[in-house]
């Protein structure tokens, strides 16, 4: 009976080993690794989910709010309607808050963080004369849904595009459909 204690103890001791026992990546005490901004799922996504991951991404990375005309355009979008397919998110640079290329690459790296996958390269247009980007695109796909990401040089400041929208709703409207209208 002894031995049977001795051992439930032994092995409670590794399991607590192995988990580390509230130690992070680092190792060190206190520390915990970062938790995902939410938790990942199987299945499609909802709407409601990518609407939360373009605002939240966006926000993260310093991109003025959504301009709500073009946020609502889906929301109102009657049902079976190409736009009811999807979420989008418009916001434009400022003179105190510009949009550029860093907050560009900010939101794409804020919409991995939320298990978005890249799909494709990144293409940049550049200007011939000074060799800046004026315009850059990624496309990030995750459970049924696609995202075009898409900074645009502006007189004011710039602007970055989100665009999500739902595959299999899509492909009711063919290739050349667009959630946007």
């Amino acid at each position: 009976m002894r031995r049977t204690k001795w051992a439930a103890v032994a092995i409670a001791v590794i399991a607590l080993g192995a988990a580390g026992c509230g130690t992070g990546d680092a190792g060190t005490e206190g520390e915990v690794a970062p938790m995902s901004p939410r938790p990942s799922g199987t299945g499609p996504l909802t709407r409601e989910v990518a609407r939360t991951d373009l605002d939240t991404a966006a926000a993260a990375a310093g991109i003025p709010a959504n301009v709500p005309e073009y946020a609502g355009m889906n929301e109102d979008a009657p049902a079976g309607s190409p736009r009811s397919c999807g979420v989008a998110f418009k916001g434009f640079g400022t003179e105190t808050t510009p949009v550029d290329v860093a907050r560009f690459d900010a939101v794409v790296r804020e919409l991995r963080k939320r298990d978005w996958e890249q799909s494709g390269k990144r293409t940049d247009r550049k200007d011939v004369k000074d060799g800046v980007i004026n315009q850059a695109q990624v496309t990030l796909k995750q459970r049924g849904w696609t995202t075009l990401a898409e900074y645009r040089t502006a007189l004011d400041g710039g602007v970055i595009t989100l665009l999500s929208s739902e595959d299999e709703c899509m492909k009711k409207f063919g290739a050349d459909a667009s959630a946007v209208g």
